[in-house]
């Protein structure tokens, strides 16, 4: 991790000091680094030994991070992990042209590993992160949400990553198609929990342990599962989300009348009760007759994306 930290912060150098600037400033803000972390430890899965698994993580950061920015902007939000997010400090213009930045440095590294499989693999990535943005803001305040609908949002916007930073290490560990398979499936499922960990926190962390405003996703009009799952048994919350959609905001009450409700009707329980299904689905992927303790790791992994307590 301290060699992917240096490649990080040696791939952010520019001429452009708003750039190494606002790149320093989101790559430092405490993200957990979960997805150059799951490149590093599948490699180490096969003994791997050389040092190509360290650019390829930080390509698929610099995907995540530039995702980040963007996001930031299309949400409005002014807050990330607890501090200003980059627009809050320096504005969307920027915030955008830097995230554009960080997406064109990781097609430059991918041209020097000089791997078309690669290339390929995080092309389609990209291309498939950008369906998953689009895909969720067609769907903003879409109440008639299902499960599956918002099962493929996470996908495609969040999942899609950890399965690219899996396939990375079984990659370039030379491993055969249906370990590298099996590997992508592990990355997608913990993703999966990941962001359906997210969704119940929403509703049950305290801003000051999630570093974020909590009971947001409605305001931004993103129907997460816990919603989905509490409206289906709660014709007045229906009723209260519908008129919060058509404000478009919240007005005095609203939020912690829905978390509330949300609550009690298990919402936030049966997301997390999915996460860890999808954590289990993940460790079922992982290959046996291989690295014991870096598959405990692995293994450890999947259970903390679907148990972190923020």
């Amino acid at each position: 991790m301290e060699r992917v930290d240096a490649c990080i912060h040696e791939n952010l150098q520019s001429d452009i000091m708003m750039i190494p600037a606002i790149g320093h400033y989101i790559v430092n803000s405490g993200g957990k680094r979960l997805r150059p972390l799951l490149s590093l430890l599948i490699a180490r899965l096969f003994d791997y030994k050389g040092d190509r698994h360290i650019p390829l993580s930080v390509v698929v950061e610099f995907i995540h991070t530039a995702s980040l920015l963007h996001d930031d902007v299309v949400d409005s939000s002014d807050q990330r992990r607890g501090s200003p997010s980059a627009n809050g400090v320096w504005g969307n213009q920027a915030s955008v042209l830097v995230g554009d930045y960080l997406f064109s440095r990781a097609f430059q590294m991918m041209v020097a590993d000089g791997d078309m499989t690669m290339l390929k693999l995080m092309s389609d990535v990209t291309n498939a992160l950008a369906e998953g943005e689009v895909l969720q803001l067609s769907r903003t305040f879409h109440l008639e949400m299902v499960e599956a609908e918002c099962l493929e949002v996470i996908e495609r916007k969040t999942a899609v990553l950890f399965k690219a930073a899996s396939e990375v290490g079984a990659h370039v560990s030379g491993q055969p198609a249906d370990v590298v398979a099996n590997l992508a499936d592990y990355g997608m499922c913990l993703g999966v929990a990941f962001q359906l960990m997210d969704d119940a926190l929403d509703y049950l962390a305290e801003a000051e342990e999630a570093g974020k405003p909590v009971g947001h996703d409605l305001e931004e009009g993103k129907i997460t599962l816990p919603l989905i799952h509490a409206m289906q048994c709660d014709a007045e919350l229906t009723k209260r989300v519908e008129e919060i959609s058509e404000r478009g905001c919240y007005q005095s009450g609203d939020r912690e009348w829905v978390r509330e409700r949300v609550l009690a009707q298990n919402g936030a329980d049966y997301a997390m009760q999915r996460a860890r299904d999808y954590a289990e689905r993940a460790k079922k992927r992982l290959p046996e007759n291989t690295n014991d303790e870096i598959r405990a790791l692995l293994a450890e992994l999947a259970d903390f994306s679907a148990h972190r307590p923020f």
